[in-house]
């Protein structure tokens, strides 16, 4: 095994590495963050709602409240979720990237060899 033979075999197996670091350790570690921000959030406005059913039924002020705190917990769990859907993308970008990655770098490995 000559020794670029060597060093591609190394640059191959330090592109899976780190293929896989990014895959599952940064991917995972937002997901779970993003998890843990919208249970917290879901709680609230559970809470919210349920406090909605106390409220009383002839202050307008209270109605009101309510209302705006509903709506904006349910922006706020809307954004939540296009954050996930946003995290999805970029893992898929990225997925192509490495993908076209390996495809570029096996076909100009492949033409080096041609020309030889």
């Amino acid at each position: 095994m000559s020794f670029s033979d060597f060093m591609n075999k190394v640059r191959q197996w330090d592109m899976k590495a780190a293929r896989w670091m990014m895959r599952h350790f940064y991917i995972l570690f937002f997901e779970f963050v993003l998890l843990v921000i919208f249970c917290f959030f879901l709680y609230g406005t559970y809470r919210t709602i349920d406090v909605a059913h106390s409220a009383s039924a002839t202050s307008v002020t209270e109605q009101l409240l309510v209302q705006q705190a509903t709506g904006t917990s349910m922006i706020i769990i809307l954004m939540l979720l296009n954050s996930f859907w946003m995290l999805y993308m970029f893992s898929e970008v990225t997925r192509l990237r490495t993908i076209l990655k390996d495809i570029s770098f096996y076909q100009s490995r492949r033409k080096s060899n041609f020309e030889k």
